[in-house]
């Protein structure tokens, strides 16, 4: 590290070169991302994928070519899920590089902007408010406050001086400092700590692991059903016209195709691909819509949501803050001192050149009163969400700016008219003051109040429209602010939202009365962070899903606490990081169409779900009737070929793509199995009925059975798909009518030459219309009934 009469000047690029080529450099040590050979390998070799492989491989060896219908249709699901995937995969990493955290560093003398992967071990490395720190550091000069939650679980802030350690994993909450690094990559703290200890934590999908669960069940399920199937099949067969040396061999065959049969049937074969490409091709959507997914299933989160909180300033307000004026308050009052103009000016500048503040409100300051060393600053008092306020002590006193009612506490009566009459105008009001000094981020002394500092906030332009696209789909609204509550009512109330008059400012309130105001009032002001994660908090306790928009490192903690949490490109690197969604075009009226899509994705799989699983379920209960019966299972494999296609398949897939805005509401998979029982049971009545019709009428060969059993149970499942569809509209009344017509020309044109149906004879043909008719009539008497008891 270079040093010019005690200015550092940072590594030279030989030296960086040379840490660099020893692997002395940040390396990333996990990603979120999937990697290309999980994906395929997690597609490819799934637990189901292997159970059809196998019965692929006995059906080959017994020439059972024409059964092998079903690795087509396993083939293209699990190709369609991995190009699905691999998309979305690119998606995230391309517009992961718009939000990437960067590190700024000293080399040479000259501040340089890098990638985090390309810090070195004694890169010099300048820190403010916002940065997310990445790797492990020392304080060379300067003063951090430093949130370490992520490591320790505590959000108190922690003080980081000179020599003190900052580690990877915490962010900075307000101050500047220069630090050296002390470790990088897998050397860093935070990868010592167990998995307990790192609190950052992932939304989980409901509909993924309520699949999972499921699926296990089917899989313990499936294979002693197979093979108990296999059994019975051989046992109850006879071919009498062969003979006895060549039965063996025909009763082998014949129960591997039955067992394949039932074994293929009970398979909801693509339901979980069909999960992964919806996500997947979601992530691809909103990739186009600006919006980065940086958690894949938080986008299933979204459809729960009912409650959305909102950081005013950056969302309802597009962050572009002015100055208007400057009132002094003159000296007419007690402890108001009087100052004229021209010194405010040089007061403020001095202080914005001391703190270097990169915040909205420091910008705006900066611009309007400039950035002069009139006077020399001996030390400072960075900003801070729970303070309110800044100071800076100079050689002619201690000045500090900030909300008036936290730096004039006891006082603030004698200027309050002033502030709520420019707060009820929506104005951010604040205070320059003199005090004695500070001590512990605490002011002392006796306070005394200079002018009052007023700011316009600009609303954004599409604010009104997206509060009322929100309030359409029956989500609500809370604005929750550091700002004076009557400000940000004001702002609230010209954006749009509703009840914005319930206001409250939360300074000085305990919990208890936090948590009392939580549901009376629609705008909150001078809250704390700890504060906004109460609010969230005590929301959701009353069963609200809660979704929180911010972008400043005041909102973190009710960033994590949220059930989405989401954030502004354009705002801290910690609060990005932490968000499941990064909003890239930094505007808030892209996340309507963000809400929607999560809706969309759990209402149209759980309507998809029904299809697959109403398969299953009949499948299973059917098989154990026949095997409690010694009856033989009536179907093939290439019997199930035109459901599993055209019934379930094809008409799933455009389901799950359709427009649906609707707000979920329940438990996934008790919605899903109220309407899969009603349609299972009748199914597995249709074929139990085929087998009664039998044994009264003895002419009719297993051929009928098997013929008469399939055309009965795919007209009903046509019924099941009408009911998922319902109610029709022009889109779905095409898939069912498609659905029907080509089941229709497979059985009737294909049915004997590929699908291996029999003639029918005229008791045959009469139990069909029986059938078909029966459970036309008593799908929707069931249905009614069943839901009815379930609920």
């Amino acid at each position: 590290m270079k040093k010019t009469e005690n200015r550092i000047l940072g590594l030279s690029i030989e030296a960086v070169n040379e840490r660099y080529a020893k692997g002395l450099y940040n390396q990333s040590t996990k990603s979120n991302l999937k990697s290309v050979a999980k994906i395929v390998s997690d597609n490819l070799f799934s637990y189901f994928n292997l159970i059809l492989t196998l019965l692929a491989i006995l059906l080959i060896s017994i020439g059972s070519y024409e059964n092998l219908f079903f690795v087509i249709v396993m083939l293209l699901n699990t190709g369609i899920g991995t190009f699905q995937e691999l998309k979305a995969r690119s998606t995230i990493k391309r517009l992961s590089l718009l939000s990437q955290p960067t590190a700024t560093v000293l080399r040479e003398g000259i501040t340089i902007e890098i990638p985090i992967e390309k810090i070195v071990i004694d890169d010099i490395c300048l820190l403010e408010s916002g940065k997310q720190i990445v790797a492990d550091a020392e304080v060379l000069e300067g003063f951090l406050s430093v949130n370490e939650a992520n490591l320790t679980g505590e959000s108190e802030p922690m003080v980081k001086q000179q020599t003190d350690k900052v580690y990877s994993g915490s962010y900075v909450i307000s101050g500047n400092a220069m630090t050296r690094i002390i470790a990088v990559g897998k050397d860093n703290y935070i990868e010592t700590l167990s998995a307990k200890v790192k609190t950052l934590s992932h939304p989980k999908s409901v509909i993924l692991g309520s699949l999972k669960r499921l699926l296990k069940l089917i899989g313990i399920i499936i294979i002693p059903l197979g093979l108990m199937t296999f059994y019975n099949v051989y046992m109850q067969s006879t071919f009498d016209y062969l003979p006895d040396f060549l039965q063996v061999p025909e009763l082998y065959q014949n129960a591997l195709k039955k067992m394949a049969g039932s074994m293929v049937a009970m398979v909801p074969s693509g339901l979980f691909l069909l999960t992964t490409i919806t996500f997947a091709s979601s992530v691809v959507k909103l990739g186009k819509h600006k919006t980065l997914v940086q958690e894949l299933y938080s986008v299933e989160t979204l459809a729960r949501i009912d409650t959305i909180c909102l950081d005013k300033t950056g969302t309802l307000t597009d962050g572009s803050m002015e100055v208007e004026a400057t009132e002094p308050l003159g000296e007419t009052e007690d402890s108001v001192v009087h100052t004229d103009y021209d010194d405010i000016n040089y007061i403020i500048a001095s202080m914005n050149y001391a703190l270097k503040e990169k915040n909205p409100t420091g910008i705006a300051l900066a611009e309007y009163f400039g950035i002069k060393r009139k006077y020399r600053a001996k030390s400072i008092l960075p900003f801070s969400s729970e303070n309110k306020f800044s100071a800076v002590t100079f050689d002619k006193g201690t000045y500090v700016i900030g909300a008036p009612e936290m730096i004039f506490k006891g006082k603030y009566g004698r200027i309050r008219k002033h502030v709520e009459k420019q707060a009820r105008k929506g104005k951010r009001v604040l205070l320059l003051a003199n005090a004695k000094g500070f001590e512990d981020q605490k002011l002392t002394g006796p306070v005394s109040a200079i002018a009052l500092i007023l700011l316009n906030d600009h609303v954004r332009d599409s604010a009104f429209a997206t509060l009322t696209e929100f309030y359409a789909s029956g989500v609500n609204i809370k604005i929750i602010s550091g700002d004076n509550h009557l400000t940000a009512a004001d702002v609230a109330k010209r954006a749009g939202v509703k009840d914005a008059d319930k206001s409250i400012s939360l300074a000085g309130l305990s919990d208890e009365e936090v948590i009392a105001a939580a549901h009376e009032n629609t705008v909150f002001g001078r809250v704390k962070p700890e504060q906004k994660r109460l609010l969230i908090r005590t929301l959701q306790t009353s069963g609200s899903k809660v979704a929180m928009v911010g972008d400043g490192v005041n909102d973190i903690l009710a960033l994590k606490a949220a059930d989405c949490s989401i954030a502004m490109t354009s705002g801290s690197e910690s609060a990005r990081n932490i968000s499941h969604l990064v909003l890239l075009d930094n505007d808030f009226a892209s996340l309507p169409k963000v809400v929607k899509e999560g809706r969309q994705i759990v209402n149209n799989l759980e309507r998809a779900s029904v299809l697959y699983l109403v398969k299953t379920v009949y499948t299973i209960l059917l098989t154990i009737i026949l095997l409690l019966t010694r009856n033989i299972y009536p179907f093939e494999p290439v019997h199930m070929f035109v459901i599993e296609t055209f019934i379930i398949g094809i008409p799933s897939f455009f389901i799950a793509l359709e427009p649906n805005e609707s707000r979920f509401h329940g438990s996934f998979l008790r919605n899903v199995f109220k309407n899969v029982i009603p349609g299972a049971l009748l199914i597995v009545l249709n074929l139990l009925g085929v087998y009664v019709f039998a044994r009264f009428w003895p002419s009719i060969t297993d051929g009928e059975i098997s013929t008469v059993g399939i055309i009965a149970a795919t007209f009903a499942y046509l019924l099941v798909l009408v009911n998922v569809t319902t109610p029709l509209n022009r889109n779905r009344s095409i898939i069912v009518i498609s659905a029907g017509i080509a089941s229709a020309f497979c059985f009737i044109v294909l049915g004997q030459t590929y699908f291996k149906l029999e003639q029918m004879s005229v008791p045959s043909v009469l139990l069909l219309i029986l059938l078909m008719e029966t459970t036309y009539v008593l799908m929707s008497i069931a249905k009614k009934q069943l839901v009815k008891f379930w609920v």
